[in-house]
């Protein structure tokens, strides 16, 4: 019998849970969350290979003018409704989050890898997901990934790059199979049969979503306000390159502050959800998705090394096709909020 409490209060230090004297109840605590079983019931503990999910901060609904009539592709301003409370990664997917999520999907067989490149597992497709060649701070070795240096040291907090929009995609969906909710992204790669904000599982931020989220809540030009950039305020090319490589998430002052998200200007690209179209015209529009067409994906925010800051303004868009990888474009992920 002691052997049993001893081993029981072994566990539950292991788990960080307690254990309360009488019945011997085990309560786990997850959050605000609390479950509770009688000791003596509990036949085994199984430790599930898990990743953890990004920092996400809420994103309320809301209306607001899309465009600003200057920005590149952003000239067109009409009015943007969207109707329903998104979660919006506090900060882009940094290699450390990457590296878990990949290494959990490949453990799964929803990828397949080589020292060079990740290719895509699930629907038949083959889609080159990550490079991990050239300027990829993850590597790949027999059946293991990890972190190493490039030349700019060892930096599990700086944001992936060398990932595919195809990529990007396919970690919102390795959270979304972790969680027991559906995938966004089946099949044609179109995101709940073209209905983003109606998905259970994670995604991508739709273009929309992504610039409200940058201004919020004032339609301020850049997501600290309307000052113009320098190197205090994002890692980008100012009259030199500010940094010389990506920074660690978070290092420059939330903006905006009042959502607390970081590094929405500078850093590296983020995938959108949406195909690019440069004009979006001026009709008010609810819960845009994009064009139904075309071959290129939004990316958004400017990077560590493109020297025009009118690229750091919310309005600015770009996009390039999705299988493109480069060492200064990653990504965020988003949620919508179901009831």
């Amino acid at each position: 019998m002691i052997r049993r409490i001893m081993l029981i209060s072994c566990i539950a230090l292991m788990l960080g849970v307690t254990v309360s004297q009488g019945e011997w109840r085990m309560s786990v605590h997850r959050g605000e969350t609390t479950d509770d079983y009688l000791v003596a019931e509990v036949d085994s503990i199984t430790f599930a290979d898990v990743f953890t999910p990004p920092p996400m901060v809420l994103v309320p609904a809301g209306t607001f003018i899309m465009g600003d009539g200057v920005a590149y592709c952003g000239v067109d301003e009409r009015e943007v409704t969207l109707t329903r409370d998104f979660y919006l990664g506090q900060h882009e997917v940094t290699n450390q989050e990457y590296l878990e999520a990949v290494q959990w999907a490949y453990d799964h067989g929803y990828v397949t890898a080589t020292t060079s490149s990740v290719l895509d597992n699930l629907d038949g497709s083959t889609q080159e997901l990550l490079g991990l060649d050239g300027s990829c701070e993850i590597a790949f070795s027999g059946g293991t990934f990890t972190l190493r240096d490039v030349g700019h040291g060892i930096n599990p907090d700086h944001p992936v790059m060398e990932v595919t929009w195809y990529g990007a995609v396919r970690y919102c969906d390795w959270l979304s199979l972790q969680a027991g909710l559906p995938r966004a992204y089946t099949g044609d790669w179109a995101c709940n049969g073209g209905d983003p904000y109606g998905a259970a599982g994670y995604r991508l931020p739709t273009d929309a979503e992504w610039e409200y989220a940058a201004q919020w809540d004032d339609e301020r030009i850049y997501p600290w306000g309307d000052e113009g950039p320098d190197c205090s305020r994002a890692n980008f090319y100012h009259t030199a390159l500010c940094v010389g490589w990506t920074s660690p998430v978070g290092s420059y002052p939330d903006a905006p502050e009042a959502l607390g998200l970081s590094d929405m200007a500078g850093n590296v690209w983020e995938w959108c959800n949406d195909r690019l179209v440069c004009s979006l015209g001026t009709t008010p529009a609810t819960d845009p998705v994009g064009p139904s067409s075309g071959t290129k994906r939004v990316h958004r925010g400017g990077s560590w090394y493109y020297r025009d800051y009118y690229l750091l303004q919310c309005a600015y868009r770009d996009g390039d096709y999705p299988d493109t990888r480069y060492d200064g474009i990653g990504f965020r992920a988003s949620r919508t909020i179901t009831p």
